[in-house]
């Protein structure tokens, strides 16, 4: 049975140009899925069991929506799926905040190594 987690991302503002990345250690089959409100703006799969570092993929977009979320699936294994992250913002030389990235790690299983996937957003308030 697939295991899902869903992780809320408030951090961009509508119309914001969002860039990701995703990798992943993880033994297990699965995907990523990145959503802006009701709409996929990629999904990234994962579809061997080589727990060797993979890039997966990457894509971008000017968000559609202020409620992005991650959504990611592990198809095997069991337990939880939990996550971990951290956001900064990236300031102009006045202070003022012109973009922000967040990582997020993810874990699925118990060595809590939280190497399974990592998923790299970064996102600003103009594009180019």
């Amino acid at each position: 049975m697939p295991r899902i987690l869903e992780i809320p991302i408030k951090s961009f503002p509508k119309n914001w140009f969002v860039t990701w990345n995703v990798t992943s250690q993880c033994g297990f089959n699965g995907n990523i899925q990145i959503k802006s409100g009701d709409t996929l703006l990629q999904r990234i799969e994962k579809t061997n069991h080589s727990s060797n570092l993979q890039f997966l993929g990457y894509g971008y977009a000017n968000i559609p929506s202020e409620d992005m979320t991650i959504v990611v699936t592990v198809n095997e294994g069991f337990g939880p799926v939990y996550e971990r992250h951290q956001a900064n913002m990236v300031l102009n030389n006045k202070g003022e905040t012109v973009g922000i990235t967040i990582a997020i790690c993810i874990e699925d299983s118990d060595d809590q190594d939280f190497n399974d996937y990592c998923i790299s957003l970064a996102g600003w308030a103009k594009k180019g």
